[in-house]
This record gives C-alpha cells, structure tokens and sequence, in this order.
C-alpha cells in the first residue's frame, strides 16, 4: 500500500462544497469542526457491531434466553440462520474448528462484523470520519450484485447445515 492510496483532507483545504479532484483507492478521512459530526457517523455502527462481539466475550452461551426456533417447531428442520449464535460464541472462546463446521458463513460474518467495528472505533478514537475509497466504495448496481451473494452464501450455508443433520 502506498502513502498515495491514503488521503487526509483536512476542512480548511476545502472551500465548503467542493469536492477534492484526487480520490483515494483504499480510505479517505476528514477532521470536521465538531466531534458530533464524528459521532453521528461512526456511533451507530460501532454500537451494532461491538454490542454483539463484546456479549460473546462477555456472556456464556448457557446463559442466553434462547427462545425456541419456530421454524424448526413447525417444519423440523433447522432455519436458514441457526447455529450463527452459537459459531459467534465458539469463535469468541477461539474454538474456530467447531464455529467453522457448524456454520461456516457464521466466520465470515464474524470476521466482516470486527472489521466494521475497528473502522468506526478508529474513526471515533481518531475524531475523523473515514470514508471508502475508489477500491472500497460501491458503484451502481453492485448493491444489488451483493445482496445476491449473500443471499446464495446463506443458501449454500442452510444446504451444508442440512445435509450434515446439523440442528
């Protein structure tokens, strides 16, 4: 990575308005006059990822309120999204094989869910908002593109959790 693939762009450089003609590929971020702009962006998403990783350090599985699955008390078959919370848990105790051969999208989702959170942590701690750059934002119509991938990986993860007996 080099030092052109990152960009500061500090609010005095910039009229209000205008756009910087560079672009950075990887990141960008700005320092705005007020640390709420920081957190209006970067809160929100902090919360709803570290929320979740900090209870599976935090909280044994047993002692969740699991509520009974309707989907599997009407059908018999586990649903499209079990066994998630329970690879989320096994892979904050660093059981990795277990989490990986009971759901392994269950790794995957994990993996993206901490790097969504270091992202908004580090813009919070830093107080700047840090935006996407030309390699990591989306263009037009990969949202579509991608809401299609995951919605094939949750399929191929319910196909291999059935075909395994996995409940």
């Amino acid at each position: 990575m080099n030092v052109e693939d990152l960009m500061l762009v500090e609010p005095s450089s910039l009229s209000p308005g205008s756009k910087s003609k560079e672009k950075a590929r990887w990141f960008s971020w700005t320092r705005p006059q007020s640390y709420w702009d920081v957190v209006g962006v970067h809160l929100p998403l902090a919360l709803v990822t570290g929320i979740p990783l900090l209870i599976s350090c935090l909280v044994p599985l047993r002692l969740l309120p699991m509520i009974p699955c309707a989907f599997v008390r009407f059908t018999g078959y586990p649903g499209p999204f079990c066994g998630f919370t329970r690879a989320f848990w096994a892979i904050s105790a660093g059981q990795w094989p277990y989490a990986l051969t009971n759901c392994p999208l269950a790794s995957i989702l994990y993996v993206f869910v901490v790097c969504v959170f270091i992202w908004n942590a580090a813009g919070l701690w830093g107080g700047i908002i840090i935006k996407p750059g030309t390699i990591l934002a989306l263009r037009r119509g990969q949202g579509r593109r991608i809401i299609g991938l995951i919605s094939v990986l949750f399929l191929i993860n319910w196909i291999y959790r059935l075909s395994m007996g996995l409940t």
